[in-house]
């Protein structure tokens, strides 16, 4: 017998209503009714069921019919909860229940046990059921029923097992979803197949189930669900939730709205940037200096990534690196010509450190080397070309100062001992770092956080001040988390000309969202044109 679950046992599905009373009417093959009430409230679970069964054929001792007659049964459980019904989490149960029937003039009874496990979990629900374990003068037959059930959108589905006494077992699966107004359930099994269909009116539920059994009978069950209480506060918060739903559709239609709009935006702005690009390609090719020609070129090629620009950075970049290498080879050359080894050896050094994998500056490397320790005072040669070595770094620091290439100068520095010089070089640093800082006070009263970050990351690169890093704390709490508007900004800077500015937009729109292919090329392809490290 069951309760609140019995018709789980054919594999059908059921909700479980707070608060609420079903009654419905069953029909098996001919002859055979039964009527159903179940009750539920927070924490209990209730059935009673009466049905009867007319012209069972009766039979003598030789087989022979010799009349019919009637049977009837009334069954009744209570099922009590540790845990209010459809509360999330896990929730279980025990309660009695009385069984009943008399087959012609024989009366049989019997007491049992049954007991309930649910889960409302996050992404379904588990039951399990264990139902007539008790003692009468007729054994009741024991069941345990267990469906798991998944919920996507308007639609559920899940397996479930069956076993019934100690040979008969079933199994299959529960499908049910919203189609219009009604919800409609499938349930194929071992035993029968399920089609049902119910529709929800106000507080009322009505349902219509037809179960086929593969021996050849068939089953009807109809009735209704009325639910009021807790029940019916609970149908008003998903109506609210509805309302909020629709609300909530309406601003992504809005902001679907501005999307597109900010897209035609970005693309005029896109096309404003690819026009600048190839002007600077125009006055590259004007260039006579190749540095400079370089610069413009990679400055272009962030939105001009056309096969003509990339093999004319190639070519300038190589015929960049060749000059300066070639020249430093030469002056090497006249320093070993007139016997000036330490200085030959000093500015090898320096240009092994600026080309460390090339050939021929490792070959002239190992032949002024080997000039020098062929020298009786190659010991002092080499102390002098330490000496001098240290000394071209400061110089090589102080013009990169000059040239405004700070943060180049103060790598150079940090490697280098302490003495007069590097003090004098480390305090025009600091005050660079300083001037960074006043140009990010600027912007910040601009509200113009992203280049207010720029200088300041940069001034922390170039000097360790604690207004830098108290500043910068304070902007990044400031900026717009948009990956989009970074970008539209970095646009809008690079078509006028402001490559600093559109450098440090675009680092943070590629920082907020580094997978954006778009993103990630400009902010790559402008580092290198600014060389930021």
């Amino acid at each position: 017998m069951g309760f609140v679950f019995w018709y789980l046992g054919n594999g059908a599905e059921y909700a479980l209503h707070p608060k609420s009373v079903g009654i419905y009417h069953r029909e098996y093959f001919v002859g055979f009714r039964q009527e159903e009430v179940s009750f539920a409230t927070d924490r209990i679970m209730g059935n009673l069921k009466a049905g009867y069964l007319t012209g069972i054929q009766r039979t003598d001792e030789n087989g022979d019919i010799v009349g019919d007659y009637d049977a009837v049964f009334v069954g009744a459980n209570l099922i009590f909860m540790n845990a209010p019904l459809g509360s999330a989490g896990w929730s279980f149960g025990i309660g009695p229940g009385v069984l009943s029937s008399r087959i012609y003039n024989y009366t049989d009874y019997a007491f049992t046990l049954n007991a309930a496990v649910v889960g409302n979990l996050k992404g379904g629900d588990v039951l399990l059921l264990l139902q007539n374990i008790g003692y009468g003068r007729v054994l009741p037959t024991p069941e345990l029923y267990v469906r798991g059930m998944t919920r996507n959108d308007n639609f559920r589905f899940g397996p479930f097992l069956r076993l019934f006494g100690d040979r008969d077992i079933d199994g299959g699966f529960i499908f049910s979803g919203t189609f219009s107004i009604l919800n409609m359930r499938v349930s194929p099994s071992l035993k029968n197949a399920l089609v049902g269909m119910s529709l929800e009116v106000g507080p009322l539920t009505f349902a219509y189930d037809y179960s086929y059994y593969w021996i050849g009978y068939s089953t009807h069950r109809i009735g209704f669900n009325i639910s009021w209480g807790r029940q019916k506060a609970l149908e008003e918060k998903i109506r609210e939730h509805e309302r909020k739903l629709e609300e909530h559709e309406r601003r992504i239609a809005s902001q679907e709205r501005e999307i597109r709009n900010l897209k035609g935006k970005i693309e005029k702005l896109e096309g404003q940037a690819r026009t600048y690009a190839r002007n600077l390609v125009k006055q590259a090719e004007q260039e006579e200096d190749p540095a400079i020609a370089l610069q413009k070129l990679e400055i272009a090629y962030a939105f001009d990534t056309t096969l003509n620009v990339q093999r004319r950075i190639m070519a300038l970049k190589q015929r960049v690196v060749d000059r300066k290498k070639m020249s430093g080879i030469r002056r090497v050359e006249v320093l070993m010509k007139n016997g000036l080894y330490s200085d030959a050896l000093a500015n090898t050094l320096l240009l092994l450190e600026e080309f460390p994998d090339d050939p021929e500056v490792l070959a002239l490397y190992r032949r002024v080397k080997r000039a020098v320790e062929s020298r009786k005072n190659a010991e002092n040669i080499k102390r002098k070309a330490e000496k001098k070595y240290s000394e071209g770094k400061l110089e090589r620091a102080k013009k990169l100062i000059e040239r405004g290439r700070y943060v180049e100068a103060a790598r150079i520095l940090n490697t280098l001992p302490t003495d007069a010089e590097k003090i004098r070089l480390m305090k025009e640093l600091r005050e660079a770092a300083q001037r960074y800082v006043e140009t990010a006070k600027g912007h910040i009263k601009k509200e113009d956080w992203a280049r207010a970050k720029y200088y300041l990351e940069k001034s922390l690169k170039v000097y360790p001040l604690t207004e830098a890093s108290a500043l910068l704390s304070y902007v990044e709490g400031k900026m717009k988390k948009s990956a989009h508007l970074h970008y539209l900004k970095a646009l809008e800077l690079y078509q006028k000309g402001d490559i600093v500015g559109a450098f440090a937009h675009i680092k943070e729109a590629y920082l907020l969202d580094p997978k954006n292919e778009r993103y990630r090329n400009v902010y790559f392809r402008l580092k290198t044109a600014l060389k930021e490290d």
